[in-house]
């Protein structure tokens, strides 16, 4: 797809335009592979070089980088100055997104129950089945395969990707992104025990409340509560493989990568911060804006804000510490072994 450098000034309010609104944009593409119809983000003058050479259309720098390189340009090229390099790729890389659906408007193949309430400008994709009482909002996109169980509802503007379960009364809000696979409103695991070892379903009749503006990749696993609700709040962002359990709520704005797993009847904190593979243990609470550093293991509950690591979790600069003291742990364990030798000891 073509973008023009005058749309490009428009749309995006991080971007100050330098010089040439004229050129034509073919494609976003790295200093290093770009060609002459490319625009690239330079970040230093090391890629900023690589691109020159490549013969760039156009270019997005610091602006603190403009004194010293403005001469390097030919005013045939266009060019942006940012603050903030990220920000800008963020609202650049819309205008060159041509994701479509893969057929506008209700799919011939799809199951749509007549009590089912859907909003205007509503694609349905094939095989995707959609229960009694379901309620989908305006420019919602429904994928190939995804099941809306009875009760529930998509929010107006939010796009569910091929094989998407939404179990019954579960709720997705606006403007929300579901990538492939996910699953919202599984049973929570609820089982009690008898004398003979036998395990006994407690059936989990709750919901998933999922917020406005929230973004889930691949894979993702949010289980129904028991009774109430297990509740994603606005603004959240989940990697793959993330699994919150039942009765949870996780709060505005998390960033949370893959392999996350939380169990029940956790409550997270505003602007919460998940490495890989990070785990938060049940019925514990964690603060606002806590981060937890990979593979950290919260087994009691957070109540200040900062950075953690570790299992079992500690404040990061002594997560630090003590793995910098465990290199060093076979050189001590042959010092005392000698020691214990000289004093003619056992160990």
């Amino acid at each position: 797809m073509s973008v023009e450098a005058s749309a490009i000034t428009a749309s995006c309010p991080s971007l100050k335009l330098v010089q040439s609104q004229s050129n034509t944009f073919t494609q976003v593409a790295p200093p290093s592979t770009a060609t002459a119809t490319s625009l690239v983000f330079a970040g230093t003058d090391e890629l900023l070089q690589q691109a020159l050479k490549q013969n760039a259309l156009g270019y997005v720098i610091p602006e603190k980088l403009l004194p010293q390189v403005q001469n390097a340009f030919d005013k045939s090229k266009s060019l942006w100055t940012t603050t903030n390099i990220h920000m800008s790729m963020a609202e650049v890389l819309k205008l060159f997104n041509g994701y479509k659906p893969m057929n506008t408007g209700i799919h011939p193949q799809a199951a749509i129950d007549p009590s089912a309430r859907l909003g205007k400008n509503v694609t349905v994709e094939a095989f995707a089945v959609i229960g009694k009482n379901v309620a989908v909002g305006d420019n919602c996109i429904i994928g190939a395969q995804s099941v809306l169980e009875n009760g529930s509802s998509v929010g107006d503007g939010s796009h569910l990707s091929a094989q998407v379960f939404l179990g019954f009364n579960c709720h997705i809000g606006k403007n929300c992104i579901v990538g492939p696979q996910n699953v919202f409103g599984s049973d929570g695991f609820g089982f009690v025990t008898d004398k003979q070892g036998n395990h006994h379903k407690i059936p989990q009749i709750g919901s998933v409340i999922i917020e406005d503006n929230c973004e889930f990749g691949a894979l993702c696993a949010i289980d129904r509560a028991a009774l109430t609700e297990t509740r994603i709040r606005k603004g959240s962002k989940f990697d793959n493989f993330v699994h919150i359990a039942h009765n949870c709520e996780i709060g505005e704005n998390a960033l949370i990568t893959a392999g996350f797993i939380v169990a029940g009847s956790t409550k997270i904190g505003k602007q919460f911060i998940a490495a890989g593979g990070a785990g938060v243990l049940g019925h514990l609470t964690v603060a606002d804006n806590v981060v937890l550093t990979a593979r950290t293991g919260v087994i009691s509950s957070i109540d200040k804000p900062g950075v953690y690591g570790g299992y079992p979790h500690l404040e990061q600069k002594e997560n630090l510490k003590i793995m910098m003291s465990q290199q060093s742990l076979p050189r001590i364990r042959r010092s005392v072994a000698k020691i214990l030798k000289h004093l003619g000891l056992e160990e």
